[in-house]
């Protein structure tokens, strides 16, 4: 399979992961606040994706940056939370899923948020290779308001 036909990342972005809120809400989440640094925090990472074989391993990995630095926590439960997949009449594939991805805040600024997706073909000698990257940003400061002049 070339990489031209391989799968893509559609898109990427944080989301809301709060009491009350669903997970996998659409509503894009860039302003996050934090009183005292470092903190941890928890998102909802929506994304979706196309293209999927239906015979081939894909996987999709996300890592949280700071300043170059990753800031991602480990997790053993790294479980899609929501899937909605659609297949078109002449094999088109597409879905959009969330899973949640915790960090630990080291400062106010600007952080990326890395898509990573991999591919394995059937064979047993296969080993997963890199086939999309995408990023997106949010930022994180101690206060926001709606006006420029507080």
């Amino acid at each position: 399979m070339s990489k031209v036909d391989q799968a893509k990342i559609a898109f990427v972005y944080s989301g809301v992961f709060a009491p009350g809120v669903l997970v996998g809400d659409p509503h894009p989440a860039i302003a996050l606040a934090c009183n005292k640094f470092p903190c941890e925090h928890s998102l909802s990472i929506n994304f979706g994706v196309i293209n999927f074989n239906g015979i081939d391993n894909y996987s999709l990995e996300i890592e949280i940056f700071f300043k170059g630095e990753t800031v991602s926590l480990a997790s053993d439960n790294k479980k899609v939370f929501k899937y909605h997949p659609q297949w078109g009449n002449k094999g088109e594939y597409v879905a959009t899923m969330t899973t949640i991805q915790s960090f630990i805040a080291k400062g106010p600024g600007y952080y990326t948020v890395e898509a990573t997706l991999l591919f394995k073909d059937t064979s047993p000698e296969s080993v997963w290779e890199t086939i999309d990257v995408m990023r997106s940003y949010f930022a994180i400061a101690s206060e926001w308001r709606s006006s420029i002049d507080g």
